[in-house]
């Protein structure tokens, strides 16, 4: 597995200094974000400096599309073509980065439980629209995958959920967010939240986890720690290193840039399976 850094836990500098201090540091597998702030930097002159450092030093990036006011399958028209647009320009940006994969969110329906026949409507779109934007980014060579979000109303909190998803798009892939995962193992009362979630991706079947989200929290609410937290990160990442997981990790934590990018790496090698 490649283990590397999300920019959108940077905010102090521009994104290209951002990307600076992490290749400096050792790190070549970055994460952007298509999100406020960096993305009102990643103009045509960011973009040819992100292929040259592709060219010149090894660096192979991810992209978490836009999020902010973002909800694939809303009830209304006009705000899911608004989030198309938005996902599309990421997609497009991505395409000509060499970005792989494309993460993004699940739509969501404020009223899940209350008004079924609604929800099932707004569920409807979201599949419309996610395979909208599969379909958009395969043809430009991108892979856009699906990261789980622990809160219900969201149309991908519980695993199971990606049965229906798959049978749609069956050949979507999972962002598996680990920080996300605990909580929702917390809160279904799991006694070892940990196992819970290696049984959960080994049901799911490591083929469909495309792409890892690595961060810490209390089990309560979304910390995005790395150096505290009551998650054992450990025994995580051996359980996806034993089943022979290999691509991207992506740390998600603010304390990179309010710790020290150092800091999170010491306990980066703490933790490593391969270590």
């Amino acid at each position: 597995m490649r283990v590397g850094f999300s920019t959108y836990f940077f905010v102090k500098k521009p994104v290209g200094d951002v990307l600076k201090e992490i290749i400096s540091s050792g790190v070549k597998t970055i994460e952007l974000s298509f999100e406020i702030p960096g993305v009102l930097q990643m103009d045509d002159g960011f973009i040819e400096k992100t292929e040259k450092l592709k060219e010149e030093e090894g660096v192979e990036f991810s992209m978490h599309a836009p999020f902010f006011e973002i909800n694939l399958g809303s009830f209304f028209q006009k705000h899911r073509e608004y989030s198309k647009e938005r996902l599309f320009e990421a997609i497009a940006v991505a395409s000509r980065i060499g970005c792989n994969p494309v993460v993004v969110h699940p739509g969501f329906f404020l009223l899940t439980g209350r008004v079924k026949e609604l929800e099932e409507k707004t569920k409807g779109y979201f599949l419309d629209d996610l395979e909208e934007i599969y379909v958009y980014g395969k043809e430009r060579g991108v892979d856009v995958t699906l990261e789980n979000v622990y809160i219900p109303v969201f149309f991908f909190s519980r695993f199971e959920q990606f049965d229906e998803i798959k049978r749609r798009i069956p050949s979507i892939g999972i962002t598996l967010d680990v920080g996300h995962a605990y909580i929702a193992a917390c809160m279904r009362g799991e006694k070892e939240p940990e196992e819970a979630i290696i049984r959960d991706i080994k049901q799911i079947g490591l083929d469909h986890i495309h792409h890892v989200h690595l961060h810490n929290n209390m089990g309560m609410r979304d910390d995005h720690l790395f150096l505290g937290g009551r998650m054992d990160l450990k025994k995580v990442l051996k359980g996806l290193y034993r089943m022979g997981y290999e691509k991207k990790v992506i740390i998600e934590s603010y304390e990179m840039e309010d710790m020290g990018i150092d800091r999170v790496l010491t306990r980066l090698a703490e933790i490593s399976p391969g270590g």
